[in-house]
């Protein structure tokens, strides 16, 4: 390990310390709720927004529960049955030979670009397995595992809710960046060569960092037209919802490598899919001829129904969850 990697884990584990002291207990109905304002901030804005939603459906329901968001300690005497919600955040279809997939199972999921199939990767499957429900951000994950088998007791805590972090707003109007990245490190691999490549023919891209507090975010999505979605690795293909979902929401023309199982992404017919050798070709294409991009994309009437179906799904979802978590006993956790 060099001095740098030493002192990055240094900061990191001072930042984790610092944000995990934030760490807060409410009242919500006949329910308590803890849950970390200063969650890792990678998902920040989509734990706040998993949350909120069962903040709102927990004011309705004469239940008594204690929900803990996340591996957060129970504050000693809290009332009401204690339920652990934790998160999965990670890819899931994985390329055999892809990082940490040592052991995971060939899926049911077919390659995009090669023969053969995915493995169905679940990071730290035993961590999520102690947790009394698991939120899951991607559909086309809780898909890509029920087709390969084998998960079935881990997707019985699942709860997919997708990333709807923001109202809908369409308007192509003051968008001050033309084209524009999200890249946490814009120097590594497959990523920096894209940017190279982009700049080389001209394109007017920017990369934006460390936009993942929900207002700098929203207000980064706002002043852009185009975002272009590119993944980290050759390995790992779930789309990344947690960024092209709202960005969609904010009225971006979104262009992303093709992933597979789009079948099971209610929006994937309202994004640009490409390969990644094609991608600067079509971000070329696309800010060219951007006004017909936008309005094609923003103006087509199922948007609305498919996002509102969206909402709907996700309201449905956490009430599921909340009568599971009512009804569990310690002999039902130890079974799953």
């Amino acid at each position: 390990m060099t001095v740098l990697h030493k002192i990055k884990r240094s900061w990191f584990a001072l930042r984790d310390w610092r944000d995990r002291r934030a760490l807060t207990t409410e009242r919500v109905g006949a329910s308590l709720i803890t849950w970390n304002p200063r969650h890792l901030i990678y998902v920040r804005a989509y734990y706040g927004y998993c949350v909120a939603l069962f903040r709102d459906a927990l004011r309705t329901r004469p239940v008594s529960l204690h929900l803990v968001f996340g591996d957060y300690p129970i504050e000693p005497g809290a009332t009401g049955p204690a339920r652990r919600i934790g998160f999965q955040i990670e890819h899931t279809l994985v390329k055999p030979g892809g990082g940490d997939s040592d052991g995971a199972p060939r899926s049911q999921t077919a390659l995009l670009h090669a023969p053969g199939h995915y493995l169905a990767r679940v990071l730290h499957l035993d961590a999520l397995r102690s947790f009394d429900q698991v939120i899951e951000y991607s559909q086309a994950n809780i898909a890509h595992l029920a087709a390969a088998g084998g998960f079935e007791t881990y997707l019985q805590r699942v709860v997919g809710i997708a990333p709807l972090l923001f109202a809908s707003d369409f308007s192509a109007d003051e968008r001050s960046s033309a084209l524009m990245t999200m890249f946490s490190d814009p120097d590594e691999g497959r990523r920096r060569q894209f940017l190279y490549r982009a700049h080389t023919a001209g394109l007017p891209i920017r990369n934006r960092r460390r936009c993942f507090e929900p207002e700098n975010l929203r207000q980064a999505l706002r002043q852009c037209r185009i975002l272009v979605n590119v993944r980290r690795s050759d390995h790992h293909d779930t789309l990344e919802e947690l960024r092209v979902l709202p960005a969609l929401l904010c009225g971006v023309v979104v262009i992303s490598e093709a992933v597979p199982r789009q079948q099971d992404i209610p929006y994937a017919r309202f994004i640009i899919w490409t390969h990644y050798d094609d991608l600067v070709a079509t971000a070329a294409s696309v800010h060219a001829d951007y006004a017909h991009w936008h309005a094609r994309i923003f103006t087509d009437p199922e948007l609305p129904t498919v996002l509102h179906a969206m909402q709907s799904a996700n309201r449905i979802a956490v009430d599921a969850a909340l009568d599971r978590l009512a009804e569990i006993d310690h002999q039902d956790r130890r079974a799953l």
